[in-house]
């Protein structure tokens, strides 16, 4: 039954699947979690965050282009994928063993680095099969429709978090609130859905043929030449290091957002988890409007007026001091979140050439990865010296502009 789903709707059903583990364990419910039950001190909470956030974004760095090489020669997208999900959701499941004490802070961040770095090598080998999917004049609509799934299954696990568990006097399944068990819980709500949701996706990749690729060069070797390549003024490079810096932006974002609302204007878990629910509807309707336009226009105008939008709406909010605000702003960040990660993903499957799907994808997660470690870095250096999130958030503003810039130098190329 499961293999009768159309190819589209199957692409769309991992997004389903994963986002749950970005929103809740990485950006809104844990973070937050971390910060007021485990910590117990806004600032320092912020820096282990970051400098663990920021261990897992080198090791994907690292990792990612000789993987996605060793899958493109082997095809071997099906097992990766699945190992990574496994890894993922169990990491996220263990999360229930992360009690409200301070004893919790080094197993957290140890669960923080595994669980992440499998999350994003696997979203790495998902986003290399984009064009396995659907045809190519249809890539963006794909893309973009796929985010929207994923903030759709982000916002429902959310609803399901604080209605069934945070935000009632009785729990589901009697789970009580000693030891903020009803909080825990979440980790495994989160890995039980990755799996579940996944399976019609990981069917579904059966289904795509090619012919292994008889190369007896040495992969490292080979690895190595195409990066030294991007170096050599390429259009390619050239978008690499534009997605680069604004991602550093974004990646920072999403890690410190829970923070960031936490600390600085005191949400409750309750409030942080409306937020995040709020942000993910409206960058699913972001994703959804720019997927029925993108492929007309091109994703390159599309991350231009997302960066510009993400910048004016950022600066806004750094100076305002109502919570409400705070909402409504936030709120507006997510439509032009949505759109900018969808158009980049877009974008980079035109620089694909004879099927190296994953090798491209692993240098488009080096891009994403390879500083990441700078964003969440240079935010836990300002707050320390400063003793300040919001001057610490301020930081991301100025990846957003040099991203901006430097997408400027970049020609859209035609599909591959």
């Amino acid at each position: 039954m499961l293999n009768r789903i159309k190819p589209f709707m199957a692409y769309c059903m991992y997004d389903w699947a994963n986002s749950p583990f970005a929103t809740v364990i990485i950006t809104f419910v844990f973070s937050a979690y971390f910060e007021r039950a485990i910590v117990g001190d806004a600032e320092r909470a912020s820096i282990l965050w970051g400098w663990s956030i920021s261990i897992s974004a080198f090791l994907v760095a690292c990792l990612s282009p000789f993987i996605g090489r060793h899958i493109d020669k082997n095809l071997s997208y099906k097992f990766w994928l699945s190992v990574f999900t496994i890894i993922s959701a169990i990491g996220a499941a263990l999360f229930w063993f992360a009690y409200p004490v301070p004893h919790s802070i080094f197993f957290v961040c140890i669960l923080v680095i595994i669980s992440n770095i499998a999350f994003e090598l696997g979203s790495m080998v998902y986003n290399s099969l984009l064009p396995a999917f659907v045809v190519k004049r249809k890539i963006g609509s794909l893309s973009g429709k796929s985010w929207a799934s994923g903030y759709a299954g982000g916002i429902i696990c959310l609803l399901i978090i604080l209605f069934g568990f945070i935000q009632t006097d009785n729990p589901l399944f009697g789970i009580d609130k000693n030891m903020s068990a009803n909080v825990r819980v979440s980790g495994p709500i989160v890995a039980i859905w990755f799996i579940c949701f996944s399976l019609p996706f990981l069917l579904k990749i059966d289904t795509i043929h090619r012919t292994k690729k008889k190369n007896n060069e040495n992969l490292f070797l080979e690895v190595i030449k195409n990066i030294k390549s991007l170096f050599s003024k390429s259009n390619k490079g050239n978008f690499l290091l534009s997605r680069m810096i604004y991602t550093d932006g974004l990646n920072t974002l999403f890690a410190f957002g829970g923070l960031y609302a936490a600390g600085t204007f005191n949400m409750s878990f309750s409030e942080i988890i409306i937020f995040g629910i709020l942000i993910n509807i409206t960058a699913g309707l972001g994703s959804l409007f720019f997927s029925y336009i993108e492929d007309r226009i091109g994703p390159k105008y599309v991350i231009n007026i997302s960066l510009i939008f993400l910048i004016i709406f950022g600066l806004i909010i750094l100076f305002i001091n109502s919570k409400e605000w705070f909402l409504i702003f936030g709120s507006a960040l997510g439509f032009f979140i949505g759109s900018i990660q969808s158009s980049s993903r877009s974008f980079m499957s035109r620089y694909i050439v004879d099927g190296n799907n994953a090798e491209t994808y692993g240098i488009y997660a080096v891009s994403g990865k390879c500083t990441a470690f700078l964003g969440p870095a240079l935010l836990a250096l300002i707050v320390t010296i400063f003793d300040s999130q919001r001057a610490g958030m301020a930081s991301i503003i100025v990846f957003f502009l040099v991203g901006l810039y430097l997408l400027q130098r970049v020609t859209e190329p035609k599909h591959y």
